[in-house]
């Protein structure tokens, strides 16, 4: 072993006396230049400069091309459309790596081979993947988990098997060319591909959003219980799908929050002031509307987050609404004495009509005291009745025509009409000049007076005047 160690010092040293001088002016002519015996994928760049290797790698290259058979579709493609690049700068310091005395003085004697380093995009590779899939009519479908049709549910959509290429027909084939920097050809072959989504693993899913779906979620309004449907806690399940996987079904917060406002806006009762009819002593005669105190949910976002935790978690929940209370208050409206025994309970000096629908009469008061009247009138026939309720004038003609439908749908237009006072709609008091008699049901709903009572009403009640007809 010592004497072979001998021969071969001896042989390099004898190697360093022969070149001399030389061997200095050598290593400095190829100090910015490939060796000599360098190649790149088999084609010699010795004496290149770096920019000179760098030109014959990306003009190789560039005409590399792979022709691709697959079934009885062939395509011809560049390294770039295969998702594959050939890496320049990396392959051009591959050939410059390792520059030493024994390199340079080794280098006359030995090769330097090197494969272009290659780059792959996985994102392009699979899209070309997908197409040979998709030509060769072997694309498979990952199980997927959707509603049911009721929306009460989710349902397991099968995965279906498909095929992907084999890597060494397509991936290792590309990846030679490109290391080689030589066109090629190669015929794809197709295996059997396991879905990235298997219908076990959708249903296992499904059933764990299923069973979320029929946790009982339930919460009070101190009077009434409200239970949130199975449907309406599907709607608040997502499964999240990232990079083609399916995750664990979790629950949408904003969608339980949105619930909980909503049952929590139905809750809440708006304070409403009272109103009194009292007597100009004081005394309380009758409730016209009654006072409610207001009342606001203050805990529906809590009661939300601890109804997702809770389901998040496979426990049922059941909450309760707490609310903030805001006190009614009253109004007290003064009324003439002995008004709370007449159809409208006017205050003193309070100008207003009475339609006795009963008696077909009419009557105009001041406070509780008749001031004109009771006046016989003719109020609406069975067909066309008068409306009932408390309205107020709010539009008055001396002298108009009036037009409507009759209770058989035919038309009528009687001109001349004085002195009508409305008061609801097309409801007036108004003169009927065409009658020589009253006391009766026979118009078309208006309240039909002799023309001087019309006149004196008229004049009487102003835009604003109550009219009770009852």
């Amino acid at each position: 072993m010592t004497g072979r160690k001998k021969v071969l010092l001896g042989g390099v040293a004898g190697l360093a006396v022969v070149l001399g001088g030389a061997g200095t002016a050598y290593a400095a002519h190829f100090q910015d230049r490939a060796l000599p015996g360098s190649t790149v994928a088999g084609q010699s760049v010795a004496g290149l400069s770096r920019d000179e290797v760098a030109a014959a790698v990306r003009e190789r290259a560039d005409d590399v091309e792979v022709t691709l058979e697959a079934g009885e579709a062939t395509r011809t493609a560049s390294l770039a459309d295969l998702g594959y690049a050939v890496d320049v700068d990396a392959t051009v310091d591959a050939v410059f790596a390792n520059r030493t005395w024994s390199t340079y003085a080794t280098s006359l004697m030995s090769s330097r081979e090197v494969d272009a380093v290659v780059t792959t995009d996985p994102a392009a590779t699979d899209v070309v993947i997908a197409d040979l899939v998709k030509d060769s009519g072997g694309i498979g479908v990952d199980a997927t988990v959707t509603l049911a049709k009721d929306k009460k549910s989710f349902v397991v959509v099968p995965a279906v098997a498909g095929k992907t290429v084999v890597e060494s027909t397509f991936q290792d084939a590309v990846g030679a060319a490109a290391r080689d920097l030589t066109s090629a050809s190669t015929v794809v072959e197709f295996t059997e591909a396991v879905p990235d989504v298997t219908t076990d693993e959708a249903q296992a899913v499904a059933d764990k959003a299923n069973a979320l779906a029929k946790t009982p979620v339930a919460v009070s309004d101190g009077e009434d219980t409200h239970k949130a449907s199975v449907a309406r806690k599907v709607s608040w399940i997502s499964i999240p799908v990232t990079d083609g996987a399916l995750g664990e079904p979790t629950i949408r917060a904003d969608k339980v929050k949105a619930w909980a406002a909503k049952l929590a806006k139905e809750a809440k009762v708006e304070p409403r002031a009272g109103l009194r009819n009292v007597t100009q002593s004081g005394d309380v005669k009758t409730v016209v509307t009654k006072a409610r105190d207001g009342k606001e949910v203050s805990n529906a976002d809590a009661l939300a987050t601890a109804a997702v935790a809770a389901l998040s978690g496979g426990k049922a929940y059941e909450g309760t609404f707490d609310y903030k209370t805001t006190k009614a208050t009253w109004k007290e409206r003064t009324i003439a004495d002995g008004a709370e025994r007449l159809a409208y309970p006017a205050a003193p000096g309070e100008k207003w009509i009475d339609v006795n629908l009963s008696r077909h009469t009419m009557t105009a008061y001041i406070g509780a005291k008749a001031v004109y009247g009771p006046i016989a009138m003719v109020d609406g026939q069975a067909e066309k009745p008068t409306v009932r309720g408390t309205f107020k004038v709010y539009y008055k003609r001396e002298l108009m025509t009036m037009r409507g439908n009759n209770a058989d749908g035919t038309r009528y237009e009687t001109p001349n009409v004085p002195w009508s006072s409305f008061f609801h709609e097309g409801f007036a008091l108004h003169g009927a000049p065409w009658r020589s008699s009253f006391g009766y049901s026979a118009s078309h709903g208006c309240v039909n007076l002799p023309v001087g009572v019309a006149k004196w009403v008229y004049d009487f009640a102003p835009i604003g005047t109550p009219v009770v007809s009852h």
